[in-house]
């Protein structure tokens, strides 16, 4: 078979190129332009093939790393959740079982301890007929610059 194969492709070669020698140059030079044709559509079209596939294989690539940012993002995203509940728990521990009377209370010594006589610590003890808060505001300010002028 391999001897039929060898002849026939002697065969062949021969009868192509007594045929392209019988041609015409006007039917020689179609035949170039189709065969050129013909060579540029078939590398156009698997230039297309292979830049889809790319395409494809990009955006295959692409999911892959969006999933796993988003993974690693809702990951991230329940860390600082669970940080918000401790803070709002603590938060609201804070409010619900701290005593603020006494707390309250040992600020008020600290700073009767340190404080001018001037200086109203507790409005409690003021008549409930007194001034505007801004008449306060003068006269403690003006006690004040007394203060500053005696020293």
């Amino acid at each position: 078979m391999s001897k039929n194969l060898l002849l026939g492709t002697i065969l062949g070669g021969a009868a192509t190129y007594v045929a392209w020698k019988c041609l015409s140059d006007k039917q020689k030079n179609s035949i170039k332009k189709n065969v050129d044709s013909c060579v540029t559509e078939v590398a156009d079209a698997s230039t297309d093939y292979a830049l889809n596939a790319l395409d494809i294989i990009d955006e295959k690539l692409a999911e892959h790393d969006a999933s796993e940012k988003l993974s690693n993002l809702s990951s991230r995203f329940t860390k600082t959740a669970d940080k918000v509940k401790d803070k709002a728990s603590h938060v609201v521990d804070h409010f619900t079982n701290d005593d603020f009377d006494k707390e309250t209370a040992e600020i008020r010594q600290q700073l009767t301890k340190n404080a001018d006589p001037d200086i109203i610590i507790d409005a409690t003890d003021e008549p409930e007929d007194s001034d505007s808060t801004a008449d306060q505001d003068e006269k403690a300010d003006s006690a004040k610059e007394v203060k500053d002028d005696k020293e």
